[in-house]
C-alpha cells in the first residue's frame, strides 16, 4: 500500500558521554551535583555549537553509579529543561571504570524545532 503523504520522522541528534570531569583539573568534582553541573555545561556548550539550545532536547539519559544526592539535582534541571520537560531516564551501573565518575549523560535532541516538536508532524487542518 503506497502512502498519499510519507511520514518522515525528524532526524534526532545524539550527545553521548557527558561526565562531569573538571576541563582544567581533570579530575572528577567529589559529588554527583557538582558532576552533572558540569556535565550539563558541556552538553550545553556542544548544542550550542551546532545551533541548539536546551529546549531542543527531548530526551536525558543519566547514567548513575548511586544516586546519593541526585535530588539536590532537581532545581537545576527544573531551572535548564522546565519549559520543555524532557522525557528523563535513569539507570543504574556498578562503580565506571574511571575512578571518581559517578555520573555519565546523554541527551537526545530533535534540531531546529525550537521546542516546538509538533510543528514537525503532520496535524489535522483544524489543529494547524
Amino acid at each position: 500500500m503506497e502512502e498519499n503523504t510519507p511520514f518522515h520522522p525528524p532526524a534526532e541528534v545524539h550527545i553521548r558521554h557527558l561526565t562531569g570531569v573538571d576541563r582544567q583539573t581533570g579530575t572528577f568534582p567529589p559529588d554527583l551535583f557538582a558532576q552533572i553541573r558540569q556535565a550539563l555545561a558541556a552538553g550545553m556548550d556542544r548544542l550550542a555549537s551546532q545551533g541548539m539550545t536546551a529546549e531542543n532536547v527531548t530526551r536525558i539519559v543519566f547514567t548513575l553509579s548511586r544516586t546519593d544526592g541526585f535530588n539536590a539535582c532537581f532545581p537545576l534541571l527544573n531551572d535548564l529543561f522546565a519549559r520543555t520537560c524532557p522525557a528523563t531516564t535513569l539507570r543504574l551501573v556498578s562503580p565506571f571504570a574511571q575512578a571518581g565518575q559517578l555520573v555519565e549523560i546523554d541527551l537526545v535532541t530533535l534540531p531546529g524545532t525550537d521546542g516546538d516538536w509538533k510543528s514537525d508532524f503532520p496535524q489535522p487542518a483544524d489543529e494547524k
